[in-house]
């Protein structure tokens, strides 16, 4: 089991790169920048020239903001700059910021991710002088590529919650990439009987799909102070408005009547309710909360399930600044590399 983190929200650059390095020489197996407050690609590429064994990727990069092709390209070039240690994790992002930022519909995204990882699986994977030639509905390309790709092929992951896009991901991803939120019944009984059933279906061998999988990870070594941080964390998913992919997963779960609610109350602005609210159930089974200890144990039970656990680290209250606030977190990787 690979123990990996989320990098991107923080203040700095600096801060990402010098984490990067911490936590890979901590025993944190792979590094994701994901796209949000900054973009996917160039903390990428500044993760990689401050690491030298940890796997890189981005969870995700949104499939709306950019074209397939450069989005191959851009793969390609990261993988040659980490000597082939590089994910492509894509996405259709959050509908909600789509719309605000960039205008976006992106409401109906099965046809448009059918063509857009066909074309970019196509574009890593192209030799020199090759065609790559596809005809879709939403995206096309007639392209060959200028020299060979630093090795034949590079992961390209699918976000994918809802059935549908699982069912896509099986289909033409190399991996269904997994929120951060998923119970291991989530994963047992929904993620993978879904893309390892479409897999098959479509010809390909489901034994090669991967799944790596983001989780809420608060870790502290007071119990209580950690339960308390990702109940805030849970609730901020729902503000300003909630976020589709995690209100879905709840609701898949059997969690509808805590879903209505923070729909209600954190776009309102009442948080402290909100967190009263949130079942006691929801931390144990879908977050990674507790002490080192604890939190290492409860990784071990996505094995066989995931092939790595992506942290999102929750702040804890009054953490200290800078790597201290990592302290317990790189503790538990170490628990995890052991």
């Amino acid at each position: 089991m690979r123990l990996g983190m989320l990098l991107g929200f923080e203040d700095s650059l600096a801060t990402i790169v010098a984490l990067a390095r911490e936590g890979e020489a901590a025993g944190v197996g792979s590094l994701y920048t994901v796209e949000a407050g900054r973009s996917a690609f160039v903390p990428a590429a500044a993760v990689i020239n401050a690491t030298s064994e940890a796997r890189v990727g981005t969870y995700i990069v949104n499939a709306y903001a950019r074209d397939p092709w450069i989005t191959g390209l851009a793969a390609r070039d990261l993988d040659e700059l980490s000597g082939g240690r590089f994910v492509l994790g894509v996405g259709t992002g959050n509908v909600h910021f789509n719309e605000w930022y960039m205008g976006v519909d992106s409401r109906r995204p099965w046809t448009k991710m059918r063509d857009y990882l066909t074309i970019v699986r196509a574009v890593v994977a192209g030799r020199a002088g090759e065609a790559v030639r596809y005809e879709g509905p939403e995206h096309r390309i007639r392209w060959r590529a200028s020299w060979d790709p630093t090795r034949p092929s590079l992961p390209v992951y699918l976000s994918a919650s809802g059935p549908r896009m699982v069912k896509l991901a099986g289909e033409v991803s190399d991996g269904v990439g997994v929120g951060i939120m998923a119970s291991t019944t989530f994963m047992r009984d929904i993620v993978r009987p879904n893309a390892c059933a479409a897999a098959t279906a479509a010809g390909r061998d489901a034994a090669e799909l991967a799944f790596p999988m983001g989780a809420l990870i608060s870790v502290n070594r007071d119990e209580e102070a950690a339960r308390d941080a990702v109940r805030a964390s849970i609730c901020g998913l729902f503000h300003p408005v909630p976020h589709p992919y995690y209100d879905s997963q709840l609701r898949q779960l059997g969690f509808t009547e805590f879903a209505d609610r923070a729909n209600e109350l954190m776009p309102a602005g009442r948080t402290r309710e909100a967190m009263d609210l949130v079942p006691d159930e929801v931390i144990d089974t879908m977050t990674i909360t507790g002490t080192p200890q604890q939190c290492a144990a409860r990784i071990a039970d996505y094995e066989g399930l995931a092939d790595e656990v992506i942290a999102f680290r929750v702040a804890q209250k009054d953490e200290p600044a800078g790597l201290a606030a990592y302290d317990a977190f790189f503790e538990l990787a170490g628990l995890v590399a052991e």
